[in-house]
């Protein structure tokens, strides 16, 4: 009988073993002949398709990171170019005092020459008056010469003498024939000098005109190199101008551009509601005033959660730190520790979506803050512990909420909010609540959102 079951089960193993044989097991690190392998996926792709919160916080932070580099890159080629552009404005700027320098220059040179034009006009004037003189004694000397040839040649002469009536009739011939040859010599020599003046004046007026030619056209040149040396340096300025314009345009487009953060973004989910920022808390103000004896009834935008120093402070939602700011000791009543916001201490401002609506949200008086700009946080998360930093009486958390608009977070990522979510402070933001009609972005009253 036993030794029955013992062959049933050899036969069995046999049976079996071939079996087994023609099994093919594939292993995480070996390939099949179909290529059916094992591969990891990336954060990206655990966040994307498996909505895997700490490869999302990480991809997130990488791709942030990318971008703040390439921005950073774009804002130092910026600050060079900006650097080429105050030189070269400089440049422009000193072409431009020469250029009125010389616009003075050459007025007062247009003048000279106008001046000289005038004088040269003058010479010519005597020029031709001398000429027309030189003309009339010429001819006069010339017809007295001809009438002396023709009448007084010198057996006529001797006539004229010797046909005196008395001594003293002939001394007056002698004498008008001394005074009629004299005055032909002094008209001779009035001629020469007057000659002489006129070649004088020639030179002169030849010389001035060389001057004026030589002074023009210099005039002439140094304008044409000072437009050709404006021209270039304002078309160096506009050249920069516009490589500055295209940096600016690329750093917008940069910061727009990372898609990725909006399906990372999306990826989170919708939160549906909102969690208690701050656990085991108590509200000791609440919006929108403080009572009329306090603070002169000052404008109260948010509502204090009181707990113990160093009690955590949740993210209400799954969402964006926007700013993070620190470094502030414990404050007091009226202290100005705070920024942006001058009394808000430590403070953290962040986004997020709940139901499909946008939130912004900002938190006062920290006493550490676990975030920082950029950063990807999720629900519930810790982002800072409850302090009394800025102007504060006591441990507690002074919080403010803010409907942004409808859409999804990734959307809102684009827009670069203010300290104040364009809504304001003061009666400007009391003004601007969302319970008043006033569109998105408005700001409204955190008690009625977030869980006690």
């Amino acid at each position: 009988m036993i030794f029955k079951k013992i062959l049933s089960i050899i036969l069995i193993v046999f049976m079996v073993l071939p079996l087994i044989s023609k099994t093919n097991f594939v292993y995480a690190d070996e390939e099949d002949d179909d290529d059916y392998y094992y591969e990891e996926k990336s954060d990206y792709d655990k966040c994307i398709e498996d909505k895997d919160k700490e490869a999302c916080r990480i991809v997130y932070k990488q791709i942030r990171g990318e971008e703040s580099k390439a921005i950073k890159e774009i804002e130092a080629q910026i600050k060079e170019s900006e650097g080429q552009m105050e030189k070269i404005s400089a440049l422009v700027a000193e072409y431009s005092q020469k250029a009125e320098a010389l616009q003075e220059e050459i007025d007062a040179l247009k003048v000279q020459i106008d001046d000289l034009r005038d004088r040269i006009e003058e010479l010519e004037r005597q020029i031709a008056d001398n000429e027309a003189k030189v003309e009339a004694l010429n001819a006069r000397v010339l017809n007295r010469m001809s009438e002396a040839q023709k009448s007084m040649h010198f057996n006529g002469y001797l006539e004229f003498i010797l046909g005196s009536k008395s001594f003293s009739d002939m001394l007056s011939r002698v004498y008008g024939v001394e005074a009629i040859l004299s005055k032909d010599k002094s008209d001779r020599q009035t001629l020469l000098e007057t000659i002489e003046q006129l070649t004088a004046d020639k030179l002169e007026l030849a010389a001035a005109k060389e001057q004026l030619d030589a002074d023009y056209e210099e005039i002439v040149v140094k304008q044409a190199e000072l437009i050709e040396m404006q021209e270039y340096y304002e078309a160096k300025e506009a050249e920069i101008q516009n490589q500055i314009d295209e940096l600016n345009n690329e750093k917008e487009d940069i910061a727009q551009s990372y898609s990725e953060l909006k399906e990372i973004v999306d990826a989170l989910g919708i939160n549906t509601e909102f969690v208690a920022a701050v656990h085991n808390s108590w509200i000791t103000a609440t919006v929108w005033n403080y009572d009329p004896t306090f603070l002169s009834g000052a404008w109260h935008l948010g509502v204090d959660y009181a707990a113990s120093r160093g009690t955590a402070i949740h993210a209400p939602a799954s969402g964006v730190i926007i700013r993070a700011n620190g470094g502030y000791g414990n404050g007091y009543l009226g202290c100005y520790d705070g920024d942006p916001i001058a009394g808000g201490g430590n403070q953290v401002y962040m986004m997020c979506e709940v139901d499909g609506t946008v939130y912004g949200f900002i938190f006062f008086h920290l006493q550490n803050i676990y975030v920082s700009y950029g950063d990807l946080v999720f629900q519930d998360d810790t982002i800072g512990t409850v302090g009394s930093s800025g102007s504060s009486t006591g441990p507690h958390c002074h919080i403010e909420m803010y409907r942004l608009g409808k859409g999804s977070l990734g959307e809102f990522l684009d827009m670069s909010w203010n300290a104040t979510f364009s809504v304001g402070r003061g009666r400007t933001a009391y003004n601007n609540r969302c319970e008043n009609g006033t569109p998105a972005p408005c700001i409204l009253n955190p008690e009625l959102y977030l869980p006690g």
